[in-house]
């Protein structure tokens, strides 16, 4: 009996060995692609043992769809320790991506509450989710493409405020000297470029438009997918209404079947701006802005309202060809961020 555990605890050392060398080279050859062989090695092992004693008592948790992450200690530094409830793919490239990146803290937007929002510290996470953006765009080998920018992804220091993006998992590179690459479609509903979506067609403009989506509810203080909801279901009651009045006046030329306006029409591969356009028809950008923000500032800062928005409606324009580099679209937020200061301290 003896030798049969001997053997068992033998044969899981050796898949426990396997599994590192096989994960550990995999991780390494993503590190060297990335940076042509000039970054940090910051490889280390750690037994599940290990893992689970540094987040035992742990109070810091963060939930996220299918992962939840938890903090620890590892040899005396703060580490964050994620758990997938499904499989992961492209881990070993999210691993390498965030090697290169500094950690974090505290929880993603959706968890902060709106008050502890307030537009100083909007800026400040729009600048910074912009500046990691530029980072992931220029200071690699070759640019590398997040693809799936979202408020899920990202995440802000409880202490120092600073907003970091998480999970690389969907990114991908650039082909050295090319502006552009065909893959499969991945990202989220709602802040996916539609260039992508209809042509499979990846470039460094298809973060840009995710990055104006995110501006966007920034600044409203509302998830995109419950607006394109609202508007969706403003405009099928519109054709619904035009149907009726129609048949009303017995006019059968101009009559609307509103049945075959809801299957002509199909919402879901309209671009997002098409849904902010209609939003903001209902008033100007002081009407759609998070309340909050107004309570705390007024109408003294909505030149900067309009400037934002404005950004926002560039980052998400159809064509990829008419939106701005992040390059730009940051020092556009930078100049935002210097004006409010100056009124602040005005």
């Amino acid at each position: 009996m003896k030798k049969l555990f001997s053997s068992a605890s033998a044969e899981r050392r050796k898949k426990e060995k396997d599994c590192f060398l096989k994960n550990g080279s995999s991780v390494l050859e993503e590190l060297l692609a990335l940076c042509d062989g000039n970054c940090r090695i910051p490889i280390r092992y750690y037994t599940a043992n290990e893992i689970e004693n540094a987040i035992r008592h742990s109070k810091s948790k963060m939930e996220l769809p299918d992962v939840h992450m938890v903090t620890g200690l590892l040899d005396n530094r703060p580490v964050l320790v994620r758990f997938n409830r499904c499989q992961f793919n492209n881990i070993h490239r999210d691993i390498a991506i965030t090697a290169q990146m500094s950690h974090l803290k505290n929880g993603n937007i959706n968890d902060l509450d709106r008050k502890s929002l307030l537009w100083e510290n909007r800026l400040r996470v729009a600048r910074d989710v912009a500046s990691a953006i530029v980072f992931l765009h220029t200071e690699f080998t070759t640019p590398i493409i997040h693809r799936d920018i979202k408020p899920h992804n990202v995440i802000i220091d409880e202490n120092s405020g600073v907003a970091k993006i998480v999970d690389f998992s969907s990114s991908i590179s650039l082909p050295p000297g090319e502006l552009e690459i065909q893959d499969i479609l991945c990202g989220t509903y709602g802040y996916t470029d539609p260039e992508y979506i209809h042509q499979l067609v990846i470039t460094q403009k298809t973060d840009v438009y995710s990055f104006g989506v995110l501006l966007f509810q920034l600044l409203t203080g509302k998830d995109v997918c419950d607006i394109m909801k609202r508007v969706d279901s403003k405009e099928r009651i519109d054709f619904e209404e035009d149907a009726k009045s129609n048949t009303e006046e017995g006019n059968s030329m101009d009559r609307v079947d509103s049945t075959n306006s809801k299957e002509t029409t199909d919402f879901k591969n309209l671009p997002t701006n098409y849904f902010f356009d209609h939003y903001i028809k209902e008033g100007n950008v002081v009407d759609i802005a998070d309340p909050t923000i107004l309570e705390e500032h007024g109408i003294a800062i909505q030149q900067q309202l309009k400037d934002y928005f404005n950004l926002a409606r560039k980052c998400t324009a159809d064509k990829g060809d008419d939106r701005p580099y992040m390059i730009h679209v940051a020092r556009e937020l930078s100049r935002i961020e210097k004006c409010f200061r100056a009124l602040s301290l005005g």
